[in-house]
């Protein structure tokens, strides 16, 4: 939303809710007699639970609905953002027979999280919908900046708050597929956005020769972290440049990494990280101590795959949760044609499959990207 929009009112609020009853209503699994919808989101971190209730004997079963439903309830969420005081993190409905719905939201509360967001999704989360600062509820500043806040502790605490503060900040540098060129933290270097200490205070400026560019001063490095990624992320499009986004760091410093006996992170290129939304469809071969995937039906030779991993059991899954995921193009290899797409997940499949965030299938229903070849 810019800021020339107005926040969504009632007429607006209305219209999603309408989308959501019928989205439910035409696609929810017979014998139903309600559906009970629930969305958690801070920056980029989604959850989405939605249960159903048995019209024949009054039992719940969780429900993998269309992906449209996480994308009406993100549209609402950003539409409500109002300037200064930022927007829900939480949005609860329930759906009847009659296509009626009853809808809530939690402005100041922190959700009760199924996952973990990690602590860029909550820096994402003011730079995003920026609050003013009497309107950061305790557990947002708290969780953004963790021990930021202790000013009045020791002088090792003060140390670690500056840490944290600034893998907050080029966590969320790096999830913004930025040019490491264009900025600098803890260090200063020609064109380049800078967060640096400076005579006991924060700095962050544009650093052009010897000038200090729109610079500011701050208290305390989370201060300066968040105006420093809120600056980012606001002018995004100019830090980035024209390389592929896995060229941007070296493989082994990616956030997830291949578990078990997957294949490394050089075999795929165009990598980024992404949060895949339920209902995304992927299979493997192999048993789920890894956490290497491709899109459904992808052909064993756009794998890029050993010979011998065909001979592998297979298996066929959905994701019912939002999962954070590194995606790339498998480049050609072992004699194989690659191109395929490739999912890296941020646990194993054994523990998706523990927690409920995965479900395996017996036919997929989707159909893969084309190969990139």
């Amino acid at each position: 939303m810019t800021a020339a929009q107005e926040p969504f009112g009632a007429k607006e609020q209305d219209r999603i809710w309408s989308l959501v009853s019928n989205l439910v209503t035409n696609f929810c699994p017979a014998d139903w007699s309600q559906v009970m919808i629930t969305y958690r989101a801070v920056g980029d971190y989604t959850e989405l639970s939605v249960m159903v209730r048995r019209a024949t004997d009054g039992g719940l079963n969780r429900w993998t609905p269309r992906p449209e439903l996480a994308r009406l309830l993100a549209e609402l969420r950003t539409g409500m953002y109002r300037p200064g005081r930022g927007t829900w993190n939480e949005a609860t409905a329930h759906v009847y027979l009659d296509s009626r719905i009853e809808s809530g939201y939690v402005w100041d509360q922190e959700p009760t999280w199924d996952g973990e967001p990690s602590t860029a999704a909550f820096v994402r989360e003011l730079a995003d919908f920026p609050r003013d600062a009497g309107m950061v509820p305790d557990w947002l500043a708290e969780r953004a900046g963790r021990a930021a806040v202790a000013t009045l502790a020791g002088e090792s605490d003060a140390d670690t708050a500056a840490k944290e503060a600034l893998a907050a900040a080029d966590q969320a540098a790096v999830e913004l597929e930025l040019d490491p060129a264009r900025y600098r933290i803890g260090e200063i270097a020609d064109g380049a956005w800078c967060l640096v200490p400076e005579g006991g205070r924060w700095s962050v400026f544009w650093a052009q020769g010897e000038d200090r560019v729109a610079r500011t001063d701050f208290a305390t490095a989370w201060e300066a972290a968040r105006y420093f990624t809120g600056h980012l992320y606001l002018n995004r499009s100019a830090f980035r440049d024209e390389l592929p986004p896995d060229a941007k760091r070296p493989t082994s410093a990616w956030p997830i990494q291949p578990m078990s006996d997957d294949g490394g992170l050089s075999l795929y290129e165009g990598k980024r990280l992404v949060t895949l939304p339920p209902g995304t469809e992927m299979d493997r071969y192999g048993d789920p101590s890894g956490n290497t995937l491709f899109a459904a039906r992808t052909e064993f030779t756009h794998r890029s795959h050993k010979a011998e991993r065909a001979q592998r059991e297979y298996h066929l899954y959905r994701l019912v949760e939002p999962v954070r995921a590194i995606t790339g193009t498998a480049v050609p290899w072992y004699e194989q044609a690659g191109g395929g797409t490739a999912y890296v997940l941020a646990r194993s499949v054994a523990d998706l499959l523990a927690d409920g965030s995965l479900v395996e299938l017996e036919q997929a229903t989707t159909q893969p990207p084309p190969p990139q070849v």
